[in-house]
Protein backbone atom coordinates (compact mmCIF):
# COMPACT_ATOMS: atom_id res chain seq x y z
CA UNK A 1 0.00 0.00 0.00
CA UNK A 2 0.94 3.82 -0.62
CA UNK A 3 2.87 4.90 2.61
CA UNK A 4 2.09 8.54 1.86
CA UNK A 5 -1.16 8.90 3.67
CA UNK A 6 -2.75 10.64 6.41
CA UNK A 7 -5.00 9.11 9.01
CA UNK A 8 -8.03 10.58 9.93
CA UNK A 9 -10.52 9.36 12.54
CA UNK A 10 -14.26 9.20 12.40
CA UNK A 11 -17.20 8.43 14.00
CA UNK A 12 -20.94 7.98 13.10
CA UNK A 13 -23.90 8.36 15.48
CA UNK A 14 -27.06 6.46 14.64
CA UNK A 15 -29.93 7.58 17.61
CA UNK A 16 -31.83 4.61 17.30
CA UNK A 17 -34.32 3.51 19.62
CA UNK A 18 -33.05 -0.45 19.74
CA UNK A 19 -30.27 -2.17 18.78
CA UNK A 20 -29.74 -2.24 14.63
CA UNK A 21 -30.32 -5.67 13.12
CA UNK A 22 -26.76 -7.20 12.12
CA UNK A 23 -27.95 -7.32 8.41
CA UNK A 24 -28.99 -3.51 8.25
CA UNK A 25 -25.56 -2.67 9.82
CA UNK A 26 -23.67 -4.78 7.10
CA UNK A 27 -25.46 -2.82 4.06
CA UNK A 28 -25.45 0.45 5.97
CA UNK A 29 -21.53 -0.19 6.02
CA UNK A 30 -21.53 -1.55 2.51
CA UNK A 31 -22.57 1.66 1.20
CA UNK A 32 -20.53 3.90 3.59
CA UNK A 33 -17.52 2.21 2.11
CA UNK A 34 -18.87 3.08 -1.63
CA UNK A 35 -19.85 6.23 -1.04
CA UNK A 36 -15.84 7.09 0.71
CA UNK A 37 -14.68 6.17 -2.72
CA UNK A 38 -16.14 9.90 -3.70
CA UNK A 39 -13.82 11.42 -1.09
CA UNK A 40 -10.56 11.80 -3.39
CA UNK A 41 -12.75 13.71 -5.96
CA UNK A 42 -14.06 15.85 -2.82
CA UNK A 43 -11.29 16.84 -0.94
CA UNK A 44 -9.23 17.48 -4.28
CA UNK A 45 -11.64 20.00 -5.02
CA UNK A 46 -11.57 21.94 -1.79
CA UNK A 47 -7.36 21.76 -1.47
CA UNK A 48 -6.29 21.46 -4.56
CA UNK A 49 -4.35 18.57 -3.31
CA UNK A 50 -4.34 15.23 -5.33
CA UNK A 51 -5.47 12.14 -3.44
CA UNK A 52 -5.09 8.78 -5.27
CA UNK A 53 -6.51 6.57 -3.34
CA UNK A 54 -8.99 5.99 0.00
CA UNK A 55 -9.41 3.16 2.85
CA UNK A 56 -11.70 2.82 4.98
CA UNK A 57 -11.19 0.90 7.88
CA UNK A 58 -13.89 0.01 10.87
CA UNK A 59 -11.86 0.51 14.84
CA UNK A 60 -15.32 0.03 17.14
CA UNK A 61 -18.70 -0.89 16.76
CA UNK A 62 -21.29 0.30 19.58
CA UNK A 63 -24.56 -1.19 20.10
CA UNK A 64 -27.80 0.35 21.25
CA UNK A 65 -27.38 3.25 19.41
CA UNK A 66 -25.50 2.51 16.75
CA UNK A 67 -22.02 4.48 17.38
CA UNK A 68 -19.13 3.72 14.31
CA UNK A 69 -15.58 4.55 14.94
CA UNK A 70 -13.62 4.36 11.74
CA UNK A 71 -10.22 5.28 10.27
CA UNK A 72 -9.74 6.74 7.05
CA UNK A 73 -6.74 6.84 5.13
CA UNK A 74 -6.27 9.45 2.74
CA UNK A 75 -3.21 8.32 -0.18
CA UNK A 76 -0.89 10.79 -2.12
CA UNK A 77 1.47 10.17 -4.52
CA UNK A 78 4.31 12.41 -3.39
CA UNK A 79 4.94 14.27 -0.01
CA UNK A 80 4.21 17.53 -1.55
CA UNK A 81 0.41 16.66 -2.17
CA UNK A 82 0.12 15.25 1.21
CA UNK A 83 1.81 18.32 2.14
CA UNK A 84 -0.58 20.92 0.57
CA UNK A 85 -3.93 18.57 1.87
CA UNK A 86 -2.33 18.93 5.34
CA UNK A 87 -1.59 23.20 4.98
CA UNK A 88 -5.50 23.27 3.60
CA UNK A 89 -6.71 21.24 6.40
CA UNK A 90 -5.21 22.96 9.36
CA UNK A 91 -6.58 25.88 7.70
CA UNK A 92 -10.12 25.08 7.72
CA UNK A 93 -12.20 26.24 10.71
CA UNK A 94 -12.70 22.19 11.39
CA UNK A 95 -9.05 22.26 11.23
CA UNK A 96 -7.49 24.47 13.15
CA UNK A 97 -5.44 23.01 15.84
CA UNK A 98 -6.28 19.70 16.97
CA UNK A 99 -9.33 19.72 16.20
CA UNK A 100 -9.29 17.63 12.91
CA UNK A 101 -8.18 14.85 14.48
CA UNK A 102 -10.65 14.67 16.98
CA UNK A 103 -13.29 11.39 16.54
CA UNK A 104 -16.08 12.53 13.51
CA UNK A 105 -13.67 15.47 11.94
CA UNK A 106 -13.84 16.60 8.43
CA UNK A 107 -14.31 13.05 7.17
CA UNK A 108 -17.73 12.46 8.78
CA UNK A 109 -18.58 15.84 7.98
CA UNK A 110 -17.34 14.90 3.83
CA UNK A 111 -19.18 12.34 4.16
CA UNK A 112 -22.59 13.40 5.70
CA UNK A 113 -22.61 16.31 2.91
CA UNK A 114 -21.71 13.70 -0.35
CA UNK A 115 -24.72 11.53 1.19
CA UNK A 116 -27.33 14.43 1.59
CA UNK A 117 -26.16 15.92 -1.68
CA UNK A 118 -26.44 12.88 -3.70
CA UNK A 119 -29.98 11.68 -1.97
CA UNK A 120 -31.50 15.42 -2.38
CA UNK A 121 -30.13 15.18 -6.07
CA UNK A 122 -32.16 12.31 -6.92
CA UNK A 123 -35.12 14.04 -5.03
CA UNK A 124 -35.17 16.90 -7.14
CA UNK A 125 -34.47 14.52 -10.62
CA UNK A 126 -37.67 12.47 -9.45
CA UNK A 127 -39.22 16.15 -8.84
CA UNK A 128 -40.21 14.77 -5.13
CA UNK A 129 -38.65 17.99 -3.89
CA UNK A 130 -39.17 16.97 -0.61
CA UNK A 131 -38.96 19.82 2.14
CA UNK A 132 -37.65 17.48 4.55
CA UNK A 133 -34.81 16.35 2.57
CA UNK A 134 -34.06 19.62 0.79
CA UNK A 135 -34.23 21.24 4.21
CA UNK A 136 -31.54 19.11 4.75
CA UNK A 137 -29.52 19.81 2.65
CA UNK A 138 -29.42 23.68 2.58
CA UNK A 139 -28.70 23.31 6.20
CA UNK A 140 -26.06 20.98 5.14
CA UNK A 141 -24.54 23.46 3.05
CA UNK A 142 -24.93 26.17 4.89
CA UNK A 143 -22.95 24.82 8.39
CA UNK A 144 -20.69 22.28 6.20
CA UNK A 145 -19.66 25.58 4.54
CA UNK A 146 -18.77 27.41 7.62
CA UNK A 147 -16.73 24.19 9.09
CA UNK A 148 -14.44 24.08 5.88
CA UNK A 149 -13.79 27.78 5.83
CA UNK A 150 -15.88 27.85 1.79
CA UNK A 151 -18.67 29.80 0.35
CA UNK A 152 -21.49 27.63 -0.18
CA UNK A 153 -20.90 27.71 -4.14
CA UNK A 154 -16.92 26.00 -3.48
CA UNK A 155 -18.70 23.46 -1.24
CA UNK A 156 -21.80 22.49 -3.98
CA UNK A 157 -19.19 22.29 -6.47
CA UNK A 158 -16.82 19.70 -4.30
CA UNK A 159 -20.32 17.99 -3.92
CA UNK A 160 -20.78 17.88 -7.29
CA UNK A 161 -17.21 16.56 -8.06
CA UNK A 162 -17.64 13.48 -5.83
CA UNK A 163 -20.31 12.42 -7.54
CA UNK A 164 -19.12 12.82 -10.76
CA UNK A 165 -17.68 9.46 -11.17
CA UNK A 166 -20.92 7.38 -10.69
CA UNK A 167 -23.56 9.13 -9.54
CA UNK A 168 -26.25 6.58 -10.08
CA UNK A 169 -24.33 3.80 -7.69
CA UNK A 170 -23.29 7.21 -4.96
CA UNK A 171 -27.35 7.57 -4.88
CA UNK A 172 -27.77 3.95 -4.32
CA UNK A 173 -24.56 3.65 -1.44
CA UNK A 174 -25.98 7.35 0.13
CA UNK A 175 -29.39 5.39 0.60
CA UNK A 176 -28.02 2.50 2.22
CA UNK A 177 -25.92 4.40 4.55
CA UNK A 178 -28.62 6.41 5.97
CA UNK A 179 -31.14 3.62 5.87
CA UNK A 180 -30.93 2.18 9.65
CA UNK A 181 -32.22 6.23 10.64
CA UNK A 182 -35.44 5.77 8.63
CA UNK A 183 -36.88 2.67 9.90
CA UNK A 184 -39.47 2.59 12.22
CA UNK A 185 -36.93 2.59 15.45
CA UNK A 186 -34.37 5.20 13.43
CA UNK A 187 -33.21 8.42 14.87
CA UNK A 188 -31.00 10.94 13.81
CA UNK A 189 -28.16 10.38 12.02
CA UNK A 190 -25.19 12.14 13.51
CA UNK A 191 -21.36 13.25 11.75
CA UNK A 192 -19.51 12.38 15.42
CA UNK A 193 -21.60 12.38 18.68
CA UNK A 194 -25.18 12.62 19.65
CA UNK A 195 -26.25 16.20 18.83
CA UNK A 196 -23.55 17.62 16.03
CA UNK A 197 -24.35 20.09 14.65
CA UNK A 198 -23.66 18.06 10.90
CA UNK A 199 -26.76 14.65 10.65
CA UNK A 200 -29.15 13.37 9.07
CA UNK A 201 -32.67 14.51 10.19
CA UNK A 202 -35.23 11.43 11.23
CA UNK A 203 -37.28 13.31 8.88
CA UNK A 204 -35.32 13.03 5.82
CA UNK A 205 -34.03 9.38 6.69
CA UNK A 206 -37.89 8.14 6.70
CA UNK A 207 -39.05 10.07 3.35
CA UNK A 208 -35.74 8.58 1.46
CA UNK A 209 -36.50 5.84 -0.32
CA UNK A 210 -35.37 2.16 0.39
CA UNK A 211 -33.36 2.25 -3.53
CA UNK A 212 -33.23 4.20 -6.13
CA UNK A 213 -35.45 4.52 -9.36
CA UNK A 214 -33.38 5.82 -13.11
CA UNK A 215 -36.32 4.66 -14.90
CA UNK A 216 -35.88 7.63 -17.86
CA UNK A 217 -38.46 10.24 -17.40
CA UNK A 218 -39.53 11.91 -20.85
CA UNK A 219 -40.27 15.79 -20.65
CA UNK A 220 -42.00 17.35 -23.62
CA UNK A 221 -41.17 21.13 -24.61
CA UNK A 222 -42.95 23.31 -27.17
CA UNK A 223 -41.18 26.00 -29.30
CA UNK A 224 -42.84 28.38 -31.91
CA UNK A 225 -41.65 29.06 -35.46
CA UNK A 226 -37.80 26.87 -34.72
CA UNK A 227 -35.97 26.26 -38.00
CA UNK A 228 -35.98 22.77 -38.90
CA UNK A 229 -33.51 21.10 -41.37
CA UNK A 230 -34.90 17.43 -42.82
CA UNK A 231 -32.24 15.14 -43.63
CA UNK A 232 -34.07 12.36 -44.38
CA UNK A 233 -37.73 11.74 -45.51
CA UNK A 234 -40.29 9.18 -46.66
CA UNK A 235 -42.48 10.84 -49.03
CA UNK A 236 -44.96 8.27 -49.02
CA UNK A 237 -45.30 7.86 -44.86
CA UNK A 238 -45.42 10.47 -41.84
CA UNK A 239 -44.78 8.52 -39.23
CA UNK A 240 -41.61 6.95 -40.28
CA UNK A 241 -38.38 7.75 -42.28
CA UNK A 242 -38.14 11.33 -41.54
CA UNK A 243 -35.32 12.48 -39.83
CA UNK A 244 -34.06 15.81 -38.72
CA UNK A 245 -31.41 18.40 -37.12
CA UNK A 246 -33.11 21.66 -35.11
CA UNK A 247 -30.01 24.04 -35.52
CA UNK A 248 -31.20 26.46 -32.78
CA UNK A 249 -32.13 23.09 -30.24
CA UNK A 250 -29.89 19.80 -31.33
CA UNK A 251 -27.41 21.12 -34.15
CA UNK A 252 -25.07 18.07 -33.18
CA UNK A 253 -27.68 15.36 -33.36
CA UNK A 254 -30.42 14.00 -35.89
CA UNK A 255 -34.08 13.31 -34.42
CA UNK A 256 -36.95 11.17 -35.30
CA UNK A 257 -39.49 13.38 -37.05
CA UNK A 258 -43.41 13.16 -36.47
CA UNK A 259 -46.05 14.88 -37.57
CA UNK A 260 -49.28 16.40 -35.64
CA UNK A 261 -52.59 14.72 -37.08
CA UNK A 262 -53.45 18.44 -38.42
CA UNK A 263 -50.45 19.80 -39.53
CA UNK A 264 -49.99 20.43 -43.56
CA UNK A 265 -46.91 18.48 -44.46
CA UNK A 266 -46.98 19.65 -48.28
CA UNK A 267 -43.60 22.05 -47.49
CA UNK A 268 -41.77 19.49 -45.71
CA UNK A 269 -42.00 17.27 -48.80
CA UNK A 270 -40.46 19.61 -50.85
CA UNK A 271 -37.95 21.70 -48.99
CA UNK A 272 -35.36 20.60 -46.95
CA UNK A 273 -35.35 23.70 -44.53
CA UNK A 274 -38.23 24.77 -43.14
CA UNK A 275 -39.50 26.71 -40.27
CA UNK A 276 -42.26 25.64 -37.62
CA UNK A 277 -44.07 25.21 -34.41
CA UNK A 278 -42.25 21.74 -32.71
CA UNK A 279 -42.81 19.70 -29.80
CA UNK A 280 -39.25 18.17 -28.29
CA UNK A 281 -39.34 15.09 -26.28
CA UNK A 282 -36.62 15.21 -23.74
CA UNK A 283 -35.10 12.03 -21.68
CA UNK A 284 -33.66 13.00 -18.64
CA UNK A 285 -30.07 12.20 -17.87
CA UNK A 286 -29.40 11.65 -14.50
CA UNK A 287 -25.99 11.13 -13.97
CA UNK A 288 -25.26 14.23 -16.87
CA UNK A 289 -28.14 16.61 -15.02
CA UNK A 290 -29.37 17.25 -18.93
CA UNK A 291 -32.02 16.73 -20.63
CA UNK A 292 -31.19 14.74 -24.27
CA UNK A 293 -33.51 15.37 -26.96
CA UNK A 294 -34.78 12.04 -28.74
CA UNK A 295 -37.55 13.11 -30.65
CA UNK A 296 -39.52 15.96 -32.42
CA UNK A 297 -42.97 16.32 -33.59
CA UNK A 298 -43.63 19.22 -36.55
CA UNK A 299 -47.14 21.06 -35.05
CA UNK A 300 -47.12 23.82 -37.54
CA UNK A 301 -45.16 24.72 -40.62
CA UNK A 302 -44.86 28.28 -41.96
Amino acid sequence: MNDIVVSLPLAFYFDTKTPVPIPEIIKSLDGLDKLAKSLPRFFTELSGAKIDGVELKVERIETGSLKENFECLLMFLTEAEKEKFKVWLQGTKMGTGLRYVACAGVVAAALTMVAVGAVAAYDSFTGGNTPSIQANNNTIINIGADALSVSEDQLKKAIDAALSKDKKKAVAAAMNFIAPAGTENGGTLYAGDKGAELNVSVEMARDTPQAPDFKVKDQVLAYERVPVSIRALDRDKEDTGWWVVLPTISAEKRLRMTFADDADTAKAKTESEIVADVLVTYSQDFSQGTLVPKGVEIQKIY
